[in-house]
């Protein structure tokens, strides 16, 4: 069943509605089920779940906290946005920390595997048929401008556009060059196959 949004006048505010209606559609589809799923933190629970407060440590990376201690400030005084999330408010700071600090080599793996098995439920590459067809990436190295006032800006790794490599036309066929190169033609609908052998399949 998919969730219903409605606009509703709220008794209480919130200062992250736009993160309150995602953890709303999150929480009612059980999006991140399979992250927490197989994982077993080896600590004491009274209140709140290991995978609780996890949950409550990416909704404050979200909501914009810089540090654990920020979780108090920032997101746990907003009930509205706890309950969206299907809270009924989030984890105290030092409880979210002690969780982080009983992470053992094991946790951490636990973790990367739950990260896969939503990655392989929701990835599109994941999803592809290779046999059927190329999977064909559009990488753009141009560095997106950014003001010198900017927060934390600092100078990127290009400075400037990056050239095309010298065998790039050779490796394509002429269907399927960008149209700002010289002799290109127009791009037909019929996908050709790399002919350099460095793009073997």
């Amino acid at each position: 069943m998919r969730p219903k949004i409605r606009l509703v006048a709220l008794k209480e505010e919130s200062n992250f509605v736009p993160l309150g209606v995602l953890g709303y559609c999150l929480s009612r589809t059980e999006f991140l089920k399979p992250v927490f799923a197989e994982l077993g933190v080896q600590q004491k629970t009274v209140e709140h779940e290991p995978a609780a407060k996890l949950q409550d440590l990416l909704v404050g990376i979200l909501a914009g906290c810089r540090a654990v201690s920020q979780i108090n400030t920032l997101i746990r005084p907003d009930r509205v946005l706890a309950r969206a999330w299907g809270r009924g408010q989030f984890a105290e700071q030092s409880l979210v920390a002690s969780t982080l600090g009983a992470f053992g080599e094991e946790n951490l793996h636990q973790l990367r595997e739950g990260s896969m098995r939503l990655l392989r439920r929701e990835g599109r590459v994941w999803q592809h048929n290779f046999a059927q067809n190329w999977l064909w990436l559009d990488i753009d190295l141009t560095p997106l401008p950014i003001s010198k006032l900017a927060e934390a800006s600092t100078k990127g790794k290009f400075a400037k556009k990056t050239a095309m490599a010298g065998n790039w036309p050779g490796c394509m066929r002429r269907n399927t060059m960008k149209p700002s190169f010289p002799n290109s033609i127009r791009a037909s609908k019929t996908v050709a196959v790399p002919t350099c052998r460095c793009s073997q399949p």
